[in-house]
């Protein structure tokens, strides 16, 4: 899991506001630019904006990952995966008898450890699936081309 996240926003993509986003976004890129600082503080009235831009992107690569469905059916499939990995390495522990008591329950812990990050992980990610509605799926899929057409006029230094 990414170092800084942004918070899930938990309003909905409304029809409107993607065409309003999309010109919002084209606006500040332009301010960015003219000023040459893309760190600049955010303008009264613009972190709504902003939000909101967040959680359009947030749905845009879930929409171009393959869909609401598709992440997951990935998430659960790597979760299983990960986890039955997991546990046959706590079965080989348990097993090993050149470790000593001390190691095994050193050993124990840290593989626990990680099954615990496991499923905070999926539990985390499954909830920001679980959170994107199938209205605001459909309508990031009716402005696909605009929202693509939007990102890739970005110029990067």
């Amino acid at each position: 899991m990414p170092l800084h996240t942004v918070p899930t926003i938990s309003t909905t993509i409304h029809r409107i506001s993607i065409p309003l986003l999309l010109d919002w976004w084209q606006q500040r890129k332009r301010v960015a630019t003219v000023r040459s600082n893309l760190h600049r503080t955010l303008p009264r009235g613009d972190e709504t904006y902003l939000q909101a831009y967040y959680r359009l992107m947030e749905v845009y690569s879930v929409v171009k990952s393959g869909g609401v469905k598709a992440q997951i059916e990935a998430i659960e499939a790597f979760s299983g995966r990960e986890s039955k990995l997991l546990h046959d390495r706590l079965a080989a522990i348990a097993a090993d008898e050149a470790q000593t008591p001390q190691e095994k329950q050193a050993a124990t812990e840290k593989i626990q450890q990680e099954l615990h990050e496991l499923h905070s992980a999926h539990d985390w990610r499954l909830q920001s699936l679980t959170d994107i509605t199938p209205d605001e799926e459909q309508l990031v899929t009716q402005y696909l081309s605009d929202i693509e057409q939007t990102l890739m006029s970005v110029e990067c230094a």
